[in-house]
């Protein structure tokens, strides 16, 4: 059976369509706690793949990181104890995983 679109039906769901944006659900409180930590350390890369993270940047003020702040390296290192996170594949890391760098494969130490 097909369905017959009329002036009537396309109004009504023109109509519904408005009446559905005036209608606002209640804006709710976060229930969590604030930041342990507000800084955050990134590498820099010049390639124009690590793009997605500067755009996080603005998500990441979103959610309460005040201090954002980048760290020249080299693609596929993670300089260790300036930066907090790269954007790389996990193959990059192999050659410090393997040569026994403690904090890529002992965390914690």
């Amino acid at each position: 059976m097909a369905w017959i679109q009329t002036r009537r039906r396309f109004v009504a769901g023109l109509a519904a369509a408005g009446a559905a944006g005036l209608v606002r659900a209640p804006n709710l409180l976060a229930a969590e706690a604030p930041l342990e930590t507000t800084s955050v350390h990134l590498t820099k890369s010049p390639g124009i793949c690590l793009a997605p993270q500067y755009v996080a940047e603005e998500l990441l003020r979103a959610e309460g990181f005040t201090d954002i702040s980048y760290v020249d390296a080299p693609p596929g290192i993670l300089p260790l104890g300036k930066a907090d996170f790269t954007l790389a594949y996990a193959a990059n890391f192999l050659r410090q995983i393997d040569a026994g760098d403690p904090a890529l494969c002992c965390p914690g130490l």
